[in-house]
């Protein structure tokens, strides 16, 4: 009899560790999901900065002088073209591939072999126009014009 109260005992306890450890397994927090981000998200103000359209062509010329186009063919949209024989275009919207993706009425970038091709809003303050641009982008250029 003692014997039969041992093993029930032994067997209480061995239920007893398993029910706090499926309980212990079931709050644990789960690790955050990263969620793709939608084609319709927009970038939130901290990730656009409205930057003078003269600076912003000169930073462009001095990074790839003769590859950029830069145009503005209405007083809406600043428009450039990249095209390179061999270098990578990416670093332009600095390898982030959520900005091909983004629909932002303000910006718009679009990839293609050894073509980007970027449209920027444009807002007139006085005289002085100044384009909506990525953080990510102008960070690279910046870096880019500043290592050249």
């Amino acid at each position: 009899m003692k014997n039969m109260q041992k093993i029930y005992a032994f067997l209480g306890i061995i239920i007893l560790v398993l029910g706090i450890y499926v309980w212990n397994l079931s709050i644990k927090p789960k690790p955050f999901e990263l969620r793709k981000p939608e084609k319709n998200d927009e970038l939130s103000e901290r990730n656009i900065v409205k930057i003078r359209v003269d600076s912003l062509t000169k930073i462009i010329d001095l990074v790839y002088e003769d590859d950029a186009t830069v145009s503005m063919a209405d007083d809406d949209r600043f428009q450039v073209k990249l095209r390179n024989q061999g270098n990578s275009i990416t670093n332009f919207y600095n390898d982030n591939p959520r900005l091909l993706e983004t629909d932002d009425d303000r910006f718009s970038i679009k990839h293609e072999k050894n073509i980007v091709e970027a449209s920027f809003k444009i807002e007139t303050a006085g005289q002085i126009k100044y384009a909506f641009v990525p953080t990510d982008v102008v960070y690279k250029l910046s870096e880019l014009a500043y290592n050249k």
